[in-house]
């Protein structure tokens, strides 16, 4: 029995699409003061966060029964925003063009580590992937705009849940992929 700190269930784009919105920062991010951006390395969208995880196999076989379930899709980078507004920004974060399918695959992940005892989020699923953090709420405004369209990069098949191992040390957050569950297995 594998015990994990720290994990959670997150979905990746696929490399074009990784490059896609490395070229699209790389503009926006010289000259932020303020603003830590996220490294390419870390760049997923969170299904659920888990914490500290009991039984890693367990966890790995419920969810891949879950997803297997459910149906490949697509989905594509689209949109902006910030947490908790653009205004006092604590996240930057960029969105998806359709958030439906995300929510059900999420909704089928959290239904699935509840029968381990991991809570589901109280709040309404929101896809997105988070591109910086601000140290203290700060204006982003002008970024999210500048991130709001066209739509990044390609679509992307979605076929796969990791679960990720998340080390936090004081030089930041290293992002272990453990395990990988199809869709539609």
């Amino acid at each position: 029995m594998t015990r994990l700190a720290r994990a959670f269930l997150a979905v990746g784009p696929s490399p074009p699409v990784l490059d896609a919105l490395a070229a699209r920062l790389e503009p926006l991010a010289a000259d932020r003061p303020g603003l830590r951006w996220a490294p390419r390395g870390q760049w997923h969208l969170t299904l659920q966060f888990l914490g500290a995880v009991g039984d890693a196999e367990a966890l790995r076989d419920v969810v891949g029964s879950a997803v297997a379930a459910l149906p490949p899709f697509t989905s594509r980078l689209a949109g902006a925003g910030a947490f908790p507004s653009a205004r006092r920004a604590a996240v930057l974060w960029v969105g998806v063009d359709d958030p439906a399918p995300l929510a059900t695959l999420a909704g089928a992940v959290q239904r699935a580590t509840a029968e381990l005892g991991h809570q589901p989020e109280e709040r309404p699923y929101h896809p997105h992937l988070t591109v910086a953090r601000a140290a203290r709420p700060r204006s982003v405004a002008p970024l999210v705009e500048a991130l709001e369209a066209p739509a990044i990069g390609p679509a992307w098949t979605v076929d796969e849940v990791a679960l990720v191992a998340s080390d936090t040390r004081p030089d930041g957050a290293v992002h272990t992929v453990w395990a990988r569950r199809p869709l539609g297995a």
